[in-house]
């Protein structure tokens, strides 16, 4: 074919077709330039076979001789491919489609190539039991050209596909959730329809302030904090020991923690208070001196109860304070 296609391009065909009854000789410009063309597409094996073959019409008919022959050796496989070829048994369209017309361009060489309708019942009949009823839609559209069928079974693949990306891309049931520390408020202040000015300070600017100073609470911040800043109560930087607000028993556990006990504090007496050893009741202060703790156990002396007759008073009466009298 690339030969006839070469010389019929050039003029040149006259060279290799039978000579006809009263044609004019052939020309050696014609008839060499025609040899030419012949032994270009001709393996090197054949060339040095037929190398003595000054006539292209003879050479013509000897290559045509030779290879005549292969369609009796290229018709039995061809047909046995053709009868096997299954749709299921190729990954996509475009596979399916290239073998076919791979294998028909053979049968056609053997002048046995399939019709379309051959190829149209050949390729709905191979398909995956899974697509039986797209099977059925595509015999009810009645197609007449075995194109018109693959173009609508590559359209579907791709259309499958997108929608296979867009599934494996965010599976079913993995939308994003909102954030734990968002916060959504519904003002009426402003349209939703309408931008904000740029120098707009309300309650978002607020809320922004909020978050980066909680953001610099607990110990994330410790390689950026000097150590002198820290609180001796709770070991937090974001404040100092004297505005410390934290519970007392989460005080307690982390002195526990870093080998430290919480000092214990009395009450508080006056600036000019003057403690003395003097054990006499004329002493005055704001407020009583407790004795010192100790762990011996010791009973106090029974006082005396006999002045405590004096001060039952009788509830029965009317007179419970005694100032009628």
């Amino acid at each position: 074919m690339d030969m006839k296609i070469s010389l019929s391009s050039r003029g040149l065909m006259t060279a290799i077709n039978p000579p006809q009854e009263g044609d004019p000789p052939l020309q050696d410009q014609i008839k060499y330039g025609a040899l030419y063309y012949i032994r270009h597409h001709l393996h090197p094996d054949l060339k040095s076979e037929y190398l003595m073959d000054e006539n292209p019409h003879d050479l013509w008919n000897s290559l045509k001789e030779r290879y005549e022959q292969q369609k009796a050796v290229i018709l039995p496989d061809a047909q046995r491919e053709w009868s096997n070829i299954r749709l299921q048994d190729f990954k996509s369209i475009g596979e399916y489609n290239h073998a076919v017309h791979k294998i028909c361009s053979r049968l056609l060489f053997c002048d046995k190539a399939p019709t379309d309708a051959e190829k149209i019942e050949k390729t709905l009949s191979t398909m995956l039991p899974a697509h039986r009823v797209l099977q059925q839609q595509y015999r009810a559209r009645n197609y007449q050209h075995y194109s018109e069928l693959i173009h609508t079974l590559l359209q579907a693949e791709k259309h499958d596909e997108l929608l296979l990306k867009n599934h494996h891309q965010r599976p079913t049931g993995t939308a994003p959730l909102p954030e734990v520390n968002s916060n959504v408020q519904n003002t009426k202040r402003f349209d939703s329809n309408k931008r904000r000015p740029k120098n707009f300070k309300g309650k978002n600017n607020h809320i922004k302030k909020q978050k980066f100073h909680r953001n610099n609470k607990g110990k994330s911040i410790f390689n950026n904090k000097d150590k002198s800043d820290i609180c001796r109560k709770c070991g937090c930087y974001s404040h100092t020991t004297k505005k410390c607000h934290t519970p007392k028993h989460l005080v307690d556990l982390y002195l526990k923690s870093v080998g430290r006990s919480r000092p214990t504090q009395g009450k508080r007496f006056e600036a000019h208070f003057n403690l003395q050893s003097d054990t006499t009741r004329t002493t005055s202060c704001s407020q009583n001196v407790h004795p010192e703790l100790n762990n011996d156990i010791t009973l106090k002396e029974q006082e005396d109860l006999e002045g405590m007759d004096n001060m039952l008073v009788d509830f029965a009466s009317n007179d419970l304070f005694g100032d009628f009298d």
